[in-house]
């Protein structure tokens, strides 16, 4: 997980377990999709809507094609 994720799970106050069970999806792939060893672009863009973030802040090395 990088700076950007940690931030902004902390300012919604939530944690990889509690941003699984908001998905419906394990901790452990979350942690996958966090660390981009996964990148499904449904997924991530669920988890930007809910740290309300753009997804270049939270994976800004990753170029993801639509």
């Amino acid at each position: 997980m990088n700076k950007n994720q940690k931030i902004a799970l902390a300012e919604k106050d939530l944690t990889v377990k509690t941003l699984g069970f908001k998905l419906d999806l394990h901790p452990t792939y979350i942690s996958f999709l966090l660390t981009g060893t996964l990148k499904p672009p449904k997924t991530r863009k669920r988890i930007c809507e809910i740290l309300e973030k753009p997804e270049s802040y939270l994976w800004p090395k990753d170029k993801i094609d639509s």
